[in-house]
């Protein structure tokens, strides 16, 4: 099974301040009632934290209408988190609002014009065909160079990934990697593990199971289900590294348990089959279930395929993993 090397993902700080300073000040016992006083004393730059008391109900009954009227207080004041929740907002449809895709993009661009890493990084996403909008690559490729600038590391990964694969303009291998790079040292875990991906396979720089068992391990302590999935399906085919079915369930389980839907299908099989584990079809039969509910509509066949054989309904050859 052939995984997709990188991610591109909207970042959506759903209901939460959009810089790093503000999201760490930030908690679930933020004083509500302290940050409305200032709030209304004229404390402008807490016009956002008072929304998402409102919008969250943190100490509170959740009030959509007063969360709103705060954000857009705080976006007539150019505050560019503010725009960039009020847009995230939009976007999803969330807290009652009709979705509005064309709302929203234009909150993240007056966002990002001001220089807010995330609006930009938002935009790019948009540009990149994000929400069903027409796909402007030469715009995204910007936009993903630009967050990346200005700090974002979703932006410096994705501002990688672009440039490897000439996305919105010429290849550019030797700058992707540098971006990974940068990504990186930002801890950027999807940067490890697309990094650790080339280095398996040879793809812009050298060949090296030893680096790229080094930064799927690294992406993996940063919690990235894809990163621990890539581990155990070098454990299970014997690829960069000794096959060791015990030490491939172990990665596979901790993929599935971040919600890795290609890791419940992989424990499916070793379950079915007796691999790093006792043979049990009930079991394997559950772990399929799960696989069954990826997004992926290849996946979701697989697994339903499974399902069907385990319950004699066809007959299939065993499907390798990786």
């Amino acid at each position: 099974m052939m995984r997709s090397g990188w991610l591109i993902a909207l970042m959506l700080a759903a209901l939460w301040p959009a810089d790093a300073a503000r999201a760490q000040g930030w908690g679930a016992g933020a004083d509500c009632d302290a940050i409305e006083r200032a709030a209304e004393d004229g404390q402008t730059a807490l016009y956002v934290e008072l929304a998402i008391c409102h919008l969250r109900g943190e100490g509170r009954e959740p009030d959509v209408a007063k969360g709103l009227f705060w954000l857009r207080k705080a976006v007539a004041l150019a505050d560019t988190d503010a725009m960039v929740e009020l847009g995230n907002l939009y976007l999803l449809g969330d807290e009652g609002l009709k979705p509005d895709a064309d709302g929203a993009v234009k909150l993240y661009a007056r966002a990002a014009r001001l220089g807010d890493p995330n609006g930009m990084f938002n935009l790019a996403v948009m540009h990149r065909g994000g929400h069903g909008r027409p796909e402007k690559p030469r715009l995204a490729r910007a936009w993903y160079l630009r967050a990346g600038e200005a700090g974002s590391a979703p932006g410096a990964f994705n501002a990688g990934v672009v440039l490897l694969e000439g996305y919105g303009g010429r290849v550019d291998a030797r700058g992707g990697l540098l971006w990974l790079r940068r990504a990186i040292e930002m801890g950027s875990a999807e940067a490890m593990s697309e990094l650790g991906r080339l280095h398996a396979e040879g793809a812009g720089v050298a060949a090296d199971p030893a680096k790229a068992l080094y930064f799927y391990r690294a992406a993996a302590r940063n919690e990235l289900p894809d990163a621990m999935y890539r581990l155990g399906a070098a454990h299970y085919n014997g690829q960069l590294t000794d096959k060791n079915y015990v030490e491939a369930i172990s990665w596979f389980q901790r993929a599935a348990d971040r919600g890795d839907h290609d890791a419940w299908f992989a424990l499916g099989l070793m379950c079915e089959i007796g691999r790093g584990v006792r043979a049990d079809p009930d079991l394997a039969l559950q772990m399929y279930r799960r696989a069954v509910e990826s997004e992926d509509p290849a996946l979701r066949a697989k697994a339903q395929r499974a399902i069907d054989r385990l319950l004699g309904l066809v007959e299939e050859d065993e499907t390798p993993v990786g």
